[in-house]
């Protein structure tokens, strides 16, 4: 999608905007919303760089409040009110089970790679299609557990885009299974800290991967500008990528399953290759 490419949602009110000189003289929360609603920054997904989604700039407009002083048109006012009626009845429909299934087969749809529904999740490829209701988003992961683009807002195109770029994300993060064992062993002896007779939590090694991953750059001088943000799902999809493999002293870590009591600190990992069911483990332990 054409980040120079905004298209005019809101003739009346962006109208009101451009004859008012309001953009150039909004002070506080309204400058920073202002910008949104016409289609400039950057959409809230997390991993995601393109501009507002269409549904974004009108949820911002549905829940804009002007100063006192400001009046608007009779039909920018009216044009908000269709704005908000329409924002309504989008997440109404996401509140049922009828309007999800729809939006799902609409992006699945879009998608030319091997999709569906299994164990009760949406998947195109190895990643899974998440919603969360609370936000009223969407998220790409490898389970529901380990996003790699997440809050995606409910617009189809922006979610089939997202998929694209979740999978060119995820072939950017992976390494070679040897490499891998070696920055896992360094996240495991960097986790040791934490360590107790039953072994190393993996979420600690997860967090610690994040850093035994990061380049020679960072390595020859460990420094905040020389650090790169990795998301999570890197430390699971080279784990997965190396527990298939057959390197050389994979078998001297051996992962814990988490019993009923210790799964708020588990950690999920796929149990298949769509990432549709997730095994909670608890720890990682090393025998050499």
């Amino acid at each position: 999608m054409d980040k120079s490419t905004i298209q005019t949602l809101f003739p009346e009110f962006e109208r009101f905007v451009r004859e008012s000189g309001l953009l150039a003289t909004a002070e506080g929360i309204l400058s920073a919303k202002l910008p949104r609603i016409l289609g400039q920054g950057q959409t809230r997904a997390t991993g995601l760089d393109m501009p507002p989604a269409p549904i974004e700039r009108k949820q911002e407009l549905s829940r804009l409040e002007l100063p006192k002083e400001i009046s608007l048109s009779a039909l920018a006012q009216e044009e908000i009110r269709h704005i908000r009626e329409e924002v309504d009845r989008t997440i109404r429909e996401l509140g049922t089970e009828d309007g999800l299934r729809r939006i799902f087969a609409q992006i699945l749809h879009s998608l030319n790679e091997p999709k569906g529904l299994k164990d009760n999740r949406y998947f195109a490829g190895r990643l899974v299609l998440h919603f969360e209701r609370n936000t009223s988003t969407f998220a790409w992961g490898l389970t529901i557990h380990h996003p790699v683009i997440s809050r995606i807002p409910p617009d189809v195109s922006y979610i089939v885009q997202a998929h694209v770029i979740a999978e060119q994300t995820l072939n950017a993060l992976m390494i070679d299974p040897v490499d891998f064992q070696k920055r896992l062993g360094l996240a495991w002896e960097m986790s040791r800290q934490n360590i107790t007779r039953d072994g190393v939590l993996i979420g600690d090694v997860a967090r610690m991967y994040l850093v035994a991953a990061q380049g020679e750059r960072f390595w020859r001088k460990p420094s905040k500008r020389n650090f790169t943000d990795l998301p999570p799902a890197a430390f699971v999809a080279n784990l997965q990528h190396w527990r298939r493999s057959d390197t050389p002293g994979k078998e001297f870590f051996e992962f814990v399953p988490a019993t009923l009591s210790q799964e708020k600190s588990a950690f999920y990992l796929p149990v298949n290759p769509e990432g549709t069911l997730a095994k909670p483990y608890i720890y990682i332990k090393r025998s050499k």
